[in-house]
Parts: structure tokens; sequence; C-alpha cells
């Protein structure tokens, strides 16, 4: 979240910078929202939108820093853009919870009911996906102890040879 805010920052802040970020988004012009919104440490919840923006114009902010000579080489690493993307999705997730526990006539315990089915729902599919994906391993969860340790593993169900 560091890297991101002084990123932000570093383009909201200074007038030129600002003015060249709207220029290079108008040359791009690829359908991209249109700007970076200023990163204020007042609420989490502000967070989930700076953050989804960003991910959103992330190659273009990368080459607007790139132009500018500053380095930010987590604008590069994949293990670091994963990472944003995993918090901008649950960010966003707890944006989308957050006003359905807000919406008006709603009861709190109606919304909470519905919101908890949904989830348990999905993690449901997921356990669901998981073990048709892994049923591999299962199978061969005899062959790996046997790797793994040799003298205390089960070695009936082991293929020797031609058989």
């Amino acid at each position: 979240m560091k890297p991101v805010m002084e990123i932000v920052n570093n383009i909201r802040t200074h007038a030129l910078n600002h003015r060249q970020f709207k220029n290079l988004m108008a040359e791009l012009d690829q359908g991209l929202p249109g700007d970076l919104p200023l990163h204020y440490t007042v609420r989490w919840l502000s967070k989930g939108k700076g953050l989804s923006r960003f991910s959103e114009l992330l190659d273009a902010v990368k080459l607007f820093m790139e132009e500018k000579d500053k380095d930010y080489p987590k604008l590069s690493d994949p293990k670091w853009i994963m990472d944003l993307v995993f918090l901008v999705d649950m960010l966003c997730n707890l944006d989308r919870l957050n006003l359905a526990l807000q919406a008006s006539g709603q009861a709190t315990s109606a919304t909470l009911k519905k919101q908890t089915a949904r989830y348990a729902t999905l993690v449901e599919t997921l356990h669901e996906n998981f073990a048709s994906r892994f049923h591999d391993l299962q199978l061969k969860r005899s062959q790996i102890r046997f790797l793994v340790d040799p003298f205390n593993a089960e070695t009936d169900c082991l293929k020797v040879g031609d058989d």
C-alpha cells in the first residue's frame, strides 16, 4: 500500500506531474478511467476505490514513472502486482458488503443472512474445486510418502517393474 500512496501522491500533489499524467492518459486513450484519486489516510473504505483505479491504470502509471526517471521496481514485480490485485479484489468485496449492510429498508439480520449464504456457497464451491483439482495428489499420496520417508511408507500399493 505504501508504494501506491507514494506514487499517487507524487502524481497528484505536483501540478506539473498531474497535468503531464492527464496528457499521457489522453494520448493513450484506451478506455481507461479518468484520473487517479488523491490518497487520504482517513478511512480504509476509501482505499478500495483508489487501489482499484490504480490497478486499472497500472500500465500508464508505470510508463509515466519511467518517463520521469522515477524507479519503482515493484511496478514490474509480478508477485507484488498479484498481491495488489488480491488486495483490490478483497477491498472491493468489503466495499460491496458494506454497501449491502447499509442498504436502506433492509433489516441487518436479513442482509447478514443473505451475505452469509453467499459466502458459504462460495466456500463450498472452492472446496469442490480444490477436491477435483487435487484428486490426483490424493491418489498418489502413498507414492509421495515413499519419496519423502521410504522407511515408514506403505509399500503394498507401490508399483514395481512392468506389472
